[in-house]
């Protein structure tokens, strides 16, 4: 990443939608280039100037990418910068339902899903295990602004809650050091992973969530997510820490009042949110603008708060979400032009580095010493002896000065010059010898002559009762002459001649009281009546329709659940009156119910074939290596045999010269080796993917038969001997080749609780990295069901921390939103591994 001087890097994502403006909205092949054409509306006799066509000139357009694509392009650099000593800004900004969380924080039901933040949080962990010369802490907090009023997200954890009584309300103070920061507000100590995800889980349930007619589950308030860090060395000789943080800004949605029809409590919500995005707007075109001196932070907590996040010595990233309906064209035209507004700021990041003073304290020490031993060796070289370069002693001291008295005198002509701490001493001793000849000076005029102040009007007063000729300034004066100061009578024709100044003076009132009337005719040229009427005419042409009601949530089908042949089923196709065998029903399964699990199993068998296959290729080369380093091997030492036969060459220090073919060949059973080695560590590694990809071919063929048996038996109600006691697994369906089918097995009819632990297994199989984010998650989960359950009123003994909605400090009062889990799961069973 760049990390001089720059602008701020803007991205624009566009929400996928079914009704795509395409005709008004064109991307460009560059995919930095979004064109919006608008419609002249059809209103004849109407002047209408309204600008129709829009080209805004980003740095990306993301459209129909997946939230890895979003994390790789955008976030990746700002979270590897970070570790060496960069702070870094990530904001999302836009209207209301247009995709800010999910690309910040994603959906927590799908690992796939997440968002920006749990995979820098990832990416972050995965580096620092990496870096095995540096310790580094990490430290989290999470605040929220909601209608102006700083609330801390992670303050219901139980470490937080026991001081909960003594906290004081969040403000925001500076720095000069550490910059802006939020008096208050509560950082916890991350060690790995799955504690960050579990912070990040706990403040998002702790947000302010609503329904609101754009976004069934809208933020009503602004949320910032830091990420502290501090590196420290290894090394107890480096000093040198460095200190940066990464702050994640999920901004609040802007929207019109006149299309959403807001009332109540959400109107007081829109306007706060509305007021706080405008002076975000006011201080980005201050900041672009070069020439002015002060920028408006302070008008609101959230501009505030990102001061130094903002146009600072920050990477600042912006992601403009925008939606591509035409209902939302004015909203996505305004959050285009705010995203050209913020290219224009300009960053300068720059690394926060620190010093440790303990560990400086030694590094000097050490170095002081070294500087000792190289000038005792200097000394040693150069044959001078008894030569300290210690602090001078009192004796010393009075020796130097003794010199600069004889060498002001005149009975020394040098002074010898041994060390920089004598020649210190000798500028010391000239200085007080200079002293004390002003002390001497002024003693001896003080017993010739008597000295007044001026400032003293009593020494002034008696100095003049004395008989001492002064005047009130204490200057002396001379004797009175007797004469006055008249210069004698005026002539009877003299006429007095006017000052120049004077003159100036008025000719500059006379000019000011022409100007003034010259000004007091106002000029028709600016302010004309024909502007307004163009103003009015053009707000008449806008839009006054309200929209539709809320976008609907986009709902997925969990892939691999299995459809049974309930009621439901029984009203598509008709069932036949004769039951079908199992091999056809079998294969009407795998059409229908079945399609997407055996979808499942026919891509594992082609990616176990192909692992199978680059394992044969793979074994097959490191053979082929094999043989030709012992066919390398023989001719080395044929090669070998026929030297010693022969006469040796050696060199003087008795190493035996070879001949260039020897060497040729040497270096080729070299390389061979090497490409064995290389060949061998990922025979290995394939060997285990294809037993990973064999174990995931005979989960899903189990898991398709074992669905199959139960969509059978509940489909068809059959007699024995091909009732519900024979399963597929018996009549040979399913079974791998080479495998004989069981004789006889029990039907295992699966609970709710052991369905969901093997879709919990399926799922980390697909993704081991999982784990930590699958637990966070459920720890969040578990605890918070543990605080509902012991905050009932019926539990009056119960001695348990304090719930969440009974806080005294809750964000929340009657009427807001209340707080709610973002993207609930299907179910409250708990997942174990």
């Amino acid at each position: 990443m760049n990390t001089g001087g720059s602008k701020v890097k803007v991205w624009v994502r566009i929400r996928p939608s079914s009704n795509f403006a395409r005709d008004a909205i064109e991307l460009q092949n560059d995919s930095k280039t979004i064109n919006i054409h608008h419609k002249r509306p059809d209103k004849k006799c109407v002047v209408n100037n309204q600008k129709l066509d829009w080209s805004f000139q980003l740095d990306g357009v993301m459209h129909d990418i997946s939230q890895e694509e979003v994390h790789n392009r955008i976030a990746a650099d700002i979270a590897h910068s970070a570790l060496n000593g960069y702070n870094g800004t990530l904001m999302c900004y836009g209207q209301t339902g247009a995709g800010k969380t999910y690309t910040m924080t994603g959906a927590t039901e799908n690992y796939k899903d997440r968002g920006i933040i749990p995979r820098a949080i990832t990416q972050l962990f995965r580096e620092i295990d990496e870096m095995l010369g540096n310790v580094v802490s990490v430290r989290i907090s999470y605040l929220e602004i909601y209608n102006e009023t700083m609330f801390d997200l992670l303050s219901t954890l139980p470490e937080s809650m026991a001081v909960m009584d003594q906290v004081t309300p969040l403000t925001v103070h500076e720095d000069p050091e550490y910059g802006v920061y939020v008096k208050g507000l509560s950082c916890h100590l991350a060690q790995n992973e799955e504690e960050a995800l579990n912070l990040l889980f706990e403040g998002e349930t702790n947000r302010a969530i609503a329904a609101h007619t754009l976004n069934k589950m809208s933020s009503r308030s602004h949320c910032i997510f830091t990420v502290y860090m501090e590196t420290h060395s290894r090394l107890q000789s480096n000093a040198k820490y460095l200190l940066s943080k990464l702050n994640f800004v999920d901004l609040a949605g802007s929207e019109r009042l006149k299309k959403t029809n807001s009332a109540g409590k959400t109107l007081t919500e829109a306007m706060y949110i509305n007021k706080s995005l405008s002076f975000l707007e006011q201080t980005v075109i201050a900041l672009a603008d070069r020439h002015r001196d002060h920028v408006p932070f302070r008008h609101s907590k959230l501009t505030h708060c990102l001061k130094n996040s903002i146009g600072g010595n920050s990477n600042t990233l912006l992601i403009a979400n925008v939606r591509a309906e035409m209902q939302h064209m004015e909203e996505t035209v305004s959050t285009l032009r705010f995203a050209t507004r913020m290219m224009c700021v300009e960053v300068k990041p720059a690394v926060n580095q620190k010093f440790d003073p303990n560990r400086l304290v030694l590094q000097l020490q050490a170095e002081i010493n070294e500087l000792r031993n190289e000038l005792a060796m200097h000394d040693t070289l150069a044959n001078r002896s008894h030569v300290s370069y210690e602090p001078l002693s009192e004796q010393q001291l009075y020796e130097v000065k003794q010199q600069v008295m004889q060498y002001v005198e005149g009975r020394l002509d040098e002074v010898d010059i041994v060390n920089v701490r004598q020649i210190q001493a000798v500028y010391e001793g000239f200085r007080e010898l200079c002293r004390d000849m002003e002390k001497e000076i002024e003693a001896r005029l003080r017993s010739r002559y008597t000295f007044i102040d001026r400032t003293d009007q009593a020494s002034i007063m008696a100095a003049q009762q004395a008989g001492i000729p002064l005047n009130d300034d204490g200057e002396l004066v001379g004797e009175s002459d007797g004469s006055g100061f008249g210069i004698g009578p005026a002539i009877s024709q003299g006429k007095p001649v006017a000052s120049s100044i004077i003159s100036i003076k008025k000719r500059e009132t006379r000019t000011k009281l022409k100007g003034g009337k010259e000004r007091s005719s106002p000029s028709l040229k600016s302010g004309s009546p024909s502007q307004s009427v163009k103003g009015g005419l053009l707000h008449e042409t806008l839009s006054q329709t309200p929209s539709a009601a809320g976008d609907k949530d986009e709902k997925r089908d969990e892939a691999g659940t299995p459809t049974s042949g309930g009621p439901d089923g029984k009203r598509g196709l008709p069932r036949p009156s004769t039951p079908p065998g199992r091999m056809d029903a079998f294969d009407e399964f795998k059409k229908e119910a079945g399609s997407e699990i055996n979808r499942i199993l026919v891509e594992n068998k082609e990616i176990l074939s192909a692992k199978k296959k680059a394992y044969a290729d793979l074994a097959r080369q490191v053979n082929l290596t094999k043989m030709e380093i012992d066919k390398c091997r023989v001719q080395l030492e044929d090669m070998q045999r026929e030297r010693e036969q022969q006469y040796e060459t050696a060199t003087e220090g008795g190493e035996v010269i070879i001949g260039e073919d020897e060497y040729l060949l040497i270096k080729r059973l070299r390389e061979h080796k090497m490409a064995y080695q290389m060949d061998f560590e990922e025979l290995k590694t394939l060997k285990s993917e294809v037993k990973y990809c064999e174990k995931l071919v005979d989960q899903s063929r189990h898991r398709l038969v074992q669905e199959f048996d139960n969509w059978y038996n509940e489909s068809f109600i059959l007699p024995p001997p091909e009732g519900n006691d024979m399963t597929s697994a018996e009549a040979g369906i399913g079974v791998r080749a080479g495998v004989l089918p069981p004789q006889k097995a029990d039907i295992v009819i699966e609970d709710e609780q052991e369905k969901f632990e093997r879709l919990q297994k399926s799922l980390l199989l697909e993704n081991p990295d999982s784990a930590a984010f699958y637990n966070a998650k459920l720890r969040i989960q578990r605890r918070k069901n543990y605080e509902t359950a012991m905050s009932q009123p019926g539990l009056k003994g119960a001695t348990t921390p304090r719930a969440i909605s009974h806080s005294p400090l809750s964000p929340r009062t009657p009427g807001t939103p209340k707080k709610r889990i973002r993207n609930p799961p299907p179910t409250m069973l708990e997942m174990q591994y």
